[in-house]
């Protein structure tokens, strides 16, 4: 309904305001509460279903702000009264408003289709409605989180979501007693901030890493040449084998593998033992920082014997912002170091020692070794837990790094294992016990979860596995005082509180308060527990692993195409023989697949296979290849590739802008193995099962499926994957039968 006049106008908008909201509403900031208690009425609906309440809820925001600005001093002046209305002018500007606007929303209709059950492709699908409602309400505020007085109410929405990050992913948020406004000054508490994206986030982690681990550096230097600090020539550290030494008297080497926690606890520990004003001790330290003089000076000034550059080590799954961030933060793409992968694209822990033992014979600084926890293409979880065992043993050599973990993708998995009740913590066990579809969650890939909190900073997006609208990346630490390092400030340790702004921490400096607003509202409605989050991620886990047994047992059905994953079934995987696997096959087929979601929790056999099935998290990496007439498996590579690159182009939208779109009847995505980025074993497994004996060099292409539709093998007519299934099997054998006979296929 439109309203031409200002009265009623306001009186809409009171209406709607006392429908819906009572005055005796707290206004208090807080994440706490349960979580909703159905999944359907999240989303706005394959077709629009929940589009009733989301218009309803749209105009309360409207409504909302029209109060807020007719109760802002009243007594002032409108540049807009009924006789500016009245104009021909104003008339004309809103039809002019209203064609184009009519226009764009028409042009929007030809965007990519990721609400539908049709879309398992890209890390996309639909975005909650409290996402999209809370980013909306914001929106109509314009604030700038870049620093409080820009943003009042979406700061403090960001403190809460940056400390509820932190403990949904492991970390220790401090509870302040009654009463305090800070944590006592020797705990340590997390910290954490809404970012535009993982990019971001995962450069933000190696800045601070690389500041982390040269902050010694700086300290003795200051010590060194700064009068004001002459009174704590004799300061002592801690090293990593327990001994305590003054800081002046360290070689290089010892200084750069200082314990994380120690060096941020060494402005804190000068202030109290010297006395030491902590802004004066940061003017002084802050000379021969990083930041201030350049990675070159200071490696070439202050660590003479050091002769190689500092170095990070990441799984070569890695994701494009690590090499992008380690050239802008002056690190150099080129010492951003590859760790090789397993043929499951897991990180091989085997060359991960190997690349740290060159470390510490070559005295290499390691700033820091990024573990994935859930990579983009492969669905990778690296093994954590090793990681951390393999870093307190080479601590007792005397290498220290930090371990940053990239949950970008795969963070709000974790949600799976939280208990919605902290004060049962049986609560968690039995619901997973009456509700086994919310953890089909395999247990490596559990126990790398539940050691997430011993890293010390972590990417995670809320505009992936959170659903909510971008830009919504996140990085949390565990140490708060890491965030100083990228604030051009000493690392101080944050004691909790509110503080005056997120803004200085990081990369970014306008950034929208309603992305806050957005998460803060889902994370209020969709608690980052099993009852809330672990429920949604659950059912994708659930769905992935339902729609790959479905395609794996095309391999028992007589088609001329065979289907490929990159993680196999376990049969596969144990080496068993033809007979093992046909039976591995058969019983997927008949107790997994063709099977009810009641009758696979029901039994117990069968559902323990399930959890084991596919990859790490919620994506499905494949590929597929042909038989030739005689029954044999194609063996050449580069006809492998082109049926992949078809089936990609078959099932994906046209990516020329103003070009009309072929709109698939599915969306999928797609990428390439390579053996340089890969590795030996990964590509010769993958070879091994494709069947394909040239070209040992040359690229492998795979299909990508993503699962983050929690509904698919339960709608109202039922599961959707048979009709997936269908639209594969009729699209492949025609494309395998082009393929095989060099046809070309036409693309409508």
């Amino acid at each position: 309904m439109l309203h031409n006049d200002k009265e009623s106008a306001i009186r809409f908008a009171e209406n709607l305001h006392k429908k819906h909201c009572n005055l005796d509403h707290s206004r208090k900031i807080e994440l706490d509460g349960h979580s909703a208690e159905t999944l359907e009425a999240l989303f706005l609906g394959t077709h629009g279903g929940n589009s009733s309440k989301m218009y309803e809820l749209m105009g309360l925001a409207i409504a909302g702000n029209t109060m807020y600005r007719n109760n802002y001093h009243p007594e002032d002046p409108d540049y807009l009264d009924e006789a500016v209305k009245a104009t021909d002018d104003y008339k004309a500007t809103l039809d002019l408003l209203e064609t184009e606007y009519g226009k764009l929303v028409e042009q929007l209709q030809g965007s990519g289709t990721f609400f539908s059950m049709r879309s398992i492709g890209h890390m996309l699908w639909d975005t909650t409605m409290p996402g999209i409602l809370g980013y909306f309400a914001a929106l109509l505020y314009n604030q700038n989180n870049v620093a409080a007085e820009a943003s009042p109410v979406t700061t403090l929405m960001e403190i809460q979501v940056g400390n509820e990050l932190c403990k949904m992913l492991g970390y220790l948020i401090m509870p302040m007693l009654p009463g305090a406004d800070s944590h006592p000054i020797d705990e340590i508490t997390a910290w954490g901030h809404i970012t535009c994206d993982g990019s971001v986030a995962n450069l933000e982690g190696l800045w601070m890493a690389r500041n982390l681990t040269l902050y010694p550096v700086s300290v003795r230097a200051a010590l060194q040449n700064e009068a004001v600090l002459a009174p704590a020539k004799n300061f002592q550290v801690t090293l990593l084998n327990g001994s305590k030494v003054s800081l002046l008297t360290l070689d290089d080497w010892s200084v750069v593998n200082l314990p994380i926690d120690e060096i941020l606890a060494i402005p804190d520990n000068l202030a109290k033992q010297y006395g030491i004003d902590i802004t004066t001790l940061g003017n002084a330290i802050s000379k021969y920082t990083v930041q201030n003089l350049g990675y070159t000076d200071i490696l070439r000034k202050y660590l003479p014997t050091i002769s190689n550059s500092p170095v990070s080590l990441c799984t070569a799954t890695r994701h494009y912002s690590w090499p992008k961030g380690a050239a802008i933060a002056g690190v150099g793409s080129a010492n951003m170091i590859s760790v090789k992968v397993d043929n499951r694209a897991r990180m091989d822990i085997t060359h991960l020692e190997e690349l740290l033992e060159n470390c510490l014979n070559q005295k290499i600084p390691l700033l820091n070794v990024v573990v994935i926890i859930g990579s983009t293409e492969e669905s990778a979880v690296d093994p954590l837990k090793e990681v951390l065992a393999l870093r307190e043993k080479f601590r007792a050599r005397g290498l220290e790094f930090a371990i940053h973990s990239d949950a970008a993708w795969g963070g709000y998995y974790r949600t799976m294992l939280i208990s919605p009740d902290d004060n049962d913590p049986t609560h968690f066990k039995r619901l997973h016990q009456s509700k086994l579809a919310f953890l089909p969650m395999s247990d490596y890939v559990k126990e790398q979860y539940e050691v997430l909190g011993q890293t010390d900073s972590i990417t995670i997006d809320p505009h992936k596995s959170g659903y909510v609208p971008y830009p919504a990346g996140g990085l949390c630490y565990r140490n708060s005082a890491m965030r100083n390092l990228v604030a051009f400030t000493a690392p101080v340790v944050y004691h909790g509180g509110v503080d005056p702004t997120v803004g200085v921490y990081g990369v970014e400096g306008s950034k929208p308060g309603a992305a806050a607003a957005a998460v803060y509202l889902s994370h209020k409605v969709i608690r980052p527990n099993a009852d809330g989050y672990g429920k949604l991620s659950g059912k994708c886990f659930f769905n992935s692993k339902r729609l790959y047994a479905a395609l794996v047992c095309l391999n028992i059905e007589n088609l001329p195409f065979f289907f490929v994953p990159l993680v196999p079934i376990p049969a596969i995987q144990q080496g068993g023989d033809e007979a093992t696997i046909l039976a591995q096959y058969e019983f997927i087929r008949d107790r997994i697949v063709n099977v009810t979601d009641e009758q696979l929790l029901a039994d117990t056999e069968a559902f323990n296979l399930f959890k084991e099935l596919g990859g790490d998290q919620s994506i499905i990496t494949y590929m597929f290849n042909y038989y030739e007439d005689d029954g044999s498996k194609n063996t050449n590579l580069d006809k492998v590739n082109k049926l992949n690159d078809d089936v990609y182009r078959t099932f994906s939208f046209n990516d020329k802008p103003g070009v009309q779109e072929h709109v698939p009847e599915l969306v999928v995505t797609s990428s390439s193995f390579t053996r340089d980025n890969y590795g030996d074993m990964l590509m010769d497994d993958l070879r091994g099962r494709l069947g394909v004996t040239d070209n040992p060099d040359e690229k492998i292409n795979f299909i990508i499926s993503t699962m983050m539709n929690p509904f698919l093998s339960n709608t109202v007519k039922g599961s959707f994957i048979p009709t997936i299934i269908e639209i594969m099997i009729r699209n492949l054998t025609d494309l395998s039968q082009k393929v095989k006979n060099n046809q070309p296929i036409i693309i409508s």
